[in-house]
């Protein structure tokens, strides 16, 4: 009886060092990253900062899919650095509107200002063309 009994004594000491866990599924907001020529930015370091704060939200690698995903506690405006092995980083702020939802992002250089880069192209290929046929006909 005695033995019995320190068994069951010792019984909550086996849950004591056990990793709970809970799945869900929750929306967050995923980030992702490639390099300019559409190369992957996998396994890389990244930092995020919830907006007033300078101790990291959270820190991690990016996934095989060069992405990461995050739950946002507050609103405002979220940093994100990303860092890769060759030098290479971005910082993205993210802005989290009260319903904790995707309000807006800092767009890459180029895709804020691609349709100025395509209507110049665009401008020096209609000119240029115009130039060369204008000296090939001695005018």
């Amino acid at each position: 009886m005695r033995l019995l009994f320190g068994l069951m004594m010792l019984t909550p000491l086996l849950f004591a060092h056990d990793l709970v866990h809970r799945v869900s599924h929750a929306e967050c907001i995923a980030v992702s990253f490639s390099y300019a020529d559409q190369s992957d930015f996998s396994y890389q370091s990244y930092e995020l900062y919830a907006p007033g704060e300078t101790i990291p939200y959270q820190v991690g690698r990016t996934d095989k899919m060069s992405s990461l995903c995050f739950l946002p506690t507050k609103q405002g405006v979220w940093t994100l650095k990303a860092f890769g092995e060759d030098g290479h980083g971005a910082t993205v702020e993210i802005t989290v509107d009260d319903q904790l939802a995707l309000g807006g992002y800092d767009r890459p250089l180029f895709e804020k200002f691609q349709k100025v880069f395509v209507g110049l192209a665009l401008i020096f290929a209609l000119f240029g063309g115009l130039y060369f046929y204008k000296k090939r006909r001695g005018e």
